[in-house]
């Protein structure tokens, strides 16, 4: 019986991965409306997309993940960003050696205050340093956190279009209007 069970799971688990979606390359600049996070932006020519993120043909990945504040902690949501600043580092350490203490500024994306965390890492004790870098948005009742990781290689490259994906980014209504 336990042959028979590992074996529909691991039939279940090819299903699934099969199923995912593979990243889609953009021939020339993609504008994504992603209505369930409420946000549209532009997937720069010659990038891959999919499910809320993009990577550079030099390995650059922006994500985001957006998080409902409605049944947040009041406490925790009073002090954002600040309260949010550990689970960065959190993630931050998950993948990269931390090199430093992060430098924090205040910005704008779409018009809206932001709050830019800069961590200098490393992937290993070797390599040439480079950094992660997350933005924070607080819109109505939505907390929006942008991340980007850039490989050593890719980062002079793509900072400049990462900011400029992000220069353009559009935040709009959870029902379909376009609203900043």
């Amino acid at each position: 019986m336990k042959r028979w069970a590992l074996a529909l799971v691991t039939a279940a688990l090819l299903v699934a991965a099969a199923c995912a979606a593979q990243p889609r390359k953009a021939e020339t600049e993609q504008t994504i409306t992603d209505r369930a996070r409420g946000v549209r932006y532009v997937v720069p020519a010659g990038w891959k997309f999919s499910d809320a993120e993009i990577r550079s043909p030099q390995g650059s990945l922006l994500t985001l993940r957006v998080y409902d504040l409605v049944e947040a902690d009041k406490q925790f949501v009073a002090g954002l960003p600040d309260t949010l600043f550990p689970q960065l580092l959190e993630w931050a350490e998950l993948y990269y050696r931390v090199e430093g203490p992060p430098v924090r500024t205040a910005t704008k994306i779409a018009g809206l205050p932001a709050t830019e965390m800069t961590y200098p890492v490393r992937v290993r004790p070797k390599d040439p340093p480079s950094k992660v870098i997350y933005w924070i948005v607080i819109r109505k009742t939505r907390l929006f956190v942008m991340r980007t990781a850039y490989p050593p290689s890719g980062l002079a490259e793509d900072e400049p279009i990462i900011r400029n994906v992000l220069g353009r980014w559009v935040f709009l209504e959870t029902g379909g209007n376009d609203d900043q």
